[in-house]
């Protein structure tokens, strides 16, 4: 912890924490106490942590916390509150992000739970901000004064969240589920990449309502969210939620994260069966024809100042043509900067915060000029800035002036030059690149204010990897960080996207060329070149580039895309504001032979470490949480037994019927209390549920796992499990195991494994072997790669003959390998 930058700090009014929220908070301390002293692993404590708002940094010790802050929305309050701790706790500069929270690195883990604690003496929380559960409820910023709104979309995001918040339903989902609301057809919050996005509407005869989308996303693979209704009224709205995330926590893919959100349970299903899949959960959550009361609105109190407008000023809008090289820094961030609203004479302020950053010293500033010139609100925006509303117009002037006098009245806010970058490698442990730096280096090509109006509408985002957090697919100029490696040196590359965006349409930026990283300034200024020499009349970036098309922008920027050896130019292998030589760091394959007995172990202590965790939340009091771990124990567990018939699905409903498949046809192996999985462990209970309730539950998952875990001890390598009354049937292959008899060149069964990846394709081949006799002759078709390097090398450790390696097709690709059966 530092000694502190600020050197006073106003005083905070603090409520008191309620009981539920302080146990939370110390079943946290708790189990940070056991990490320290070597009582708990790292690797059980990590999503432990996760659930809590609470990233680790790729700097070792320390942790990013993230505030989980719904539509934005803060009060002065609560904002000085962030200030403190982020100058105590932190390095004195926060981060708003993408999702509207905002973040506080470099945090020592010891001090995480007074962090918490302090936030929740002022209504806030970090709960949920991260791991596998419903992100932060995200909505326009400029909900409730935008011009264009059906209606503010404030109370109801608010609602959202907070009934979300610490549901049962939702504590250990498949992966991250986000969701997001708008008021008009601008679209600000950009529904259709999300989960769930929901759009202000209103029916013919005057009610209101929201049209639902589902399945959008971004990342490595983004998707545009499907049309689910039309219109969902008012009182249907939570329950419509709550059966789309009923369908993804059951059908979620949750053995490969990078299938596992939602617009994938889609693509697998087909749209249409996925709406048939939520029209069933619908009604086995609520009934056929369910009465649902009038929702309860959790409202967010947004008064009018007492300060009252006049009617000088101008409208706020600034001017359409080229601007004047005198207009003075006031009227260059007033045209910039801010937004007429639709309360007669009073304006919304964004403040720009460039990379989303901003210190404590200048939280408290906001804080007090919220407090002089408006209500005392402010909000965080998904451009990453923060905005203040019920301006009144005479008022701007004097709000700029002061603004100005803390580095705060940068003109540019949401426009061109307002370039959105993701934290990067600065702190983040996934990322590949500096965002941050790159988003520096390009503020010279579109310098904050003098950007020409013949840009109006562009975009630029940068993220330091594929997982979109700067939402580079949405933009007109998208970059996501990557590693290029020449010889023995890796250089930063970024993949360039362009002719994104969401606004009122929603298109996903083309990926164009890789551009090594000291090129990206050269290459955008470029783009821009050849845009305004060919142009058409009227025709903005976004059009041109449409129209242009990615082969013609592609051989434009060919040249860029070079990269020399690092021989010829060292500098190309160091990232922006780097001071040495750019790496990634590099994972090896795993291992194939005792890689399955590794799956089943890890399976096995994942269920005992949810029983863990569901313990602990017990005694706190914490049911809700408690339940789920019970259900996720009981899954794991299944799924540690399935590893042994080569089963290893992808979804929490076919983990369950398999599992019931498999206890069916093992005579006397699974006890009769712990079959029929599916139906017993269906009810979660609800955000009420009781201690005996929930003790139940816990007692179910316990016996369970108990059952699993003496099965398992005595596996060995034959992956045969050790206890129980063993089935006299031959062990029997996948149902969905694709076993072909042609006519293959050697006479033999062939086993296709194209697509299945180890140690899977191993246990599978071995299953096929302990069903044929000694000396029979089997092909498997394996897949390049791992497969190919280690299924071989198991089967001989496995005391078997292999006789013969080749490739499957001229390409390399696929792989066949023949091996004779021998009798151990």
């Amino acid at each position: 912890m530092n000694t502190g930058r600020l050197s006073t700090i106003p005083e905070i009014q603090t409520i008191p924490i309620p009981q539920d929220i302080q146990e939370e908070i110390e079943t946290f301390e708790d189990e940070v106490s056991r990490l320290q002293l070597g009582e708990t692993p790292m690797d059980l404590f990590k999503p432990f942590r996760l659930q809590y708002g609470i990233y680790g940094q790729r700097q070792p010790d320390v942790q990013m916390v993230r505030i989980k802050i719904p539509f934005g929305g803060l009060n002065a309050n609560q904002l000085r509150r962030i200030a403190e701790l982020t100058d105590t706790y932190g390095t004195g500069v926060g981060h708003v992000t993408t999702r509207q929270d905002i973040q506080i690195h470099f945090v020592p883990l010891k001090d995480v739970g007074t962090v918490m604690r302090k936030l929740a003496e002022v209504g806030v929380t970090t709960r949920e901000a991260c791991a596998n559960t419903v992100r932060n409820v995200t909505a326009c910023h400029l909900a409730g004064v935008c011009q264009g709104e059906v209606f503010d979309v404030t109370p109801y995001a608010n609602t959202i969240a907070q009934h979300l918040l610490r549901n049962p339903l939702t504590q250990s989902l498949p992966r991250k589920f986000k969701i997001a609301l708008s008021g008009c057809k601008q679209d600000c919050a950009m529904t259709p990449i999300h989960d769930v996005g929901l759009l202000a509407v209103k029916a013919e005869d005057g009610t209101i309502g929201f049209r639902m989308v589902v399945g959008g996303g971004l990342g490595a693979a983004p998707r545009i969210a499907h049309l689910l209704r039309e219109f969902v009224p008012m009182e249907d709205l939570i329950p419509s939620i709550e059966a789309v995330i009923k369908v993804f926590d059951n059908l979620g893919n949750r053995k490969n994260r990078s299938k596992a959100r939602m617009k994938f349970v889609i693509e697998k299903l087909g749209f249409e069966e996925f709406r048939h899949r939520w029209e069933e959960a619908y009604e086995t959550l609520f009934g056929k024809s369910p009465t649902h009361p009038p929702i309860k609105l959790l409202q967010h109190p947004d008064p009018a100042p007492l300060i009252m407008p006049t009617k000088n000023g101008s409208n706020g809008h600034g001017s359409n043509g080229q601007h004047a090289a005198t207009e003075t820094p006031y009227a260059m961030w007033r045209r910039t900067n801010v937004v007429k609203q639709r309360q007669e004479g009073f304006a919304a302020a964004v403040l720009r915060l460039p990379t989303g950053d901003i210190t404590a010293e200048q939280m408290l500033a906001v804080a007090e000029l919220a407090e002089k010139y408006s209500n005392g609100n402010v909000r965080t925006t998904i451009g990453q800035n923060l905005i203040v509303r019920w301006i009144a117009e005479g008022q701007l002037e004097a709000l700029h002036q002061e603004l100005e006098g803390h580095g705060l009245g940068q003109p540019g806010a949401n426009k061109t030059e307002d370039i959105v970058a993701c934290p990067g490698t600065d702190t983040c442990g996934l990322g590949i690149t500096s965002s941050k730096g790159m988003a520096r280096a390009l503020a010279d090509v579109f310098p904050p204010g003098q950007v020409p109006e013949d840009l109006k509408g562009t975009t630029i985002h940068i993220s330091g990897c594929h997982n979109s957090c700067a939402q580079h697919h949405t933009a007109t100029i998208g970059l996501h960080g990557v590693g290029k490696r020449i010889g023995e040196h890796i250089a930063p590359v970024y993949e360039l996207h362009l002719g994104g965006q969401i606004n009122g349409t929603a298109q996903i930026g083309q990926m164009t060329v890789k551009l090594p990283a000291k090129n990206v300034p050269a290459a955008v200024s470029h783009v821009v070149e050849l845009y305004r020499r060919e142009r058409q009349e009227g025709e903005n970036l976004f059009a041109f580039i449409n129209r242009t098309g990615k082969a013609k922008l592609k051989e434009e920027l060919i040249p860029h895309s070079i990269l020399p050896s690092y021989e010829e130019d060292t500098s190309y292998y160091m990232d922006w504001e780097a001071d040495q030589e750019f790496s990634v760091e590099d994972l090896g394959p795993g291992e194939c032979a005792g890689g399955a007995v590794e799956m089943i172990d890890n399976r096995i202590l994942e269920a005992e470490q949810e029983l863990y965790q569901a313990r602990i939340l017990a005694e706190k009091h914490q049911f809700a949480m408690a339940i789920n771990k019970a259900y996720r124990a009981v899954v794991a567990g299944a799924k540690a037994l399935l590893v042994t018939e080569g089963i290893d699905p992808n979804t929490d409903a076919d983990t369950l019927a398999e599992f019931d498949r498999f206890a069916a046809g093992k005579n006397g192996l699974i006890p009769e209390a712990y079959r029929n999985l599916s139906s017993k462990t269906e009810n979660l209970g609800t955000k009420e549920s009781t201690s005996a309730f929930t003790q139940d539950k816990m007692t179910f998952a316990k016996g369970f796992v108990d059952v699993c875990r003496k099965l398992t001890d005595q596996i060995g390598q034959d992956l045969k499990l050790g206890l129980g009354e063993a089935s006299e049937e031959e062990p029997k292959a996948p149902e969905s195991e694709p076993t072909v008899a042609n006519e293959p060149a050697v006479e033999a069964t062939i086993l296709d494994l194209r697509g299945v990846m180890c140690p899977l394709n191993y246990v599978k081949t071995k299953l096929k072997l302990e069903m044929m006799d000694d000396g029979e002759r089997l092909e498997v078709w394996l897949d390049a790669g791992d497969p190919i390097k280690n299924v071989p090398m198991s089967l001989r450790n496995d005391g078997h003959k292999v006789l013969a390696e080749d490739p499957l097709e001229a390409d390399q690709q696929h792989f066949k390998v023949l091996v004779e059966k021998v009798e151990a």
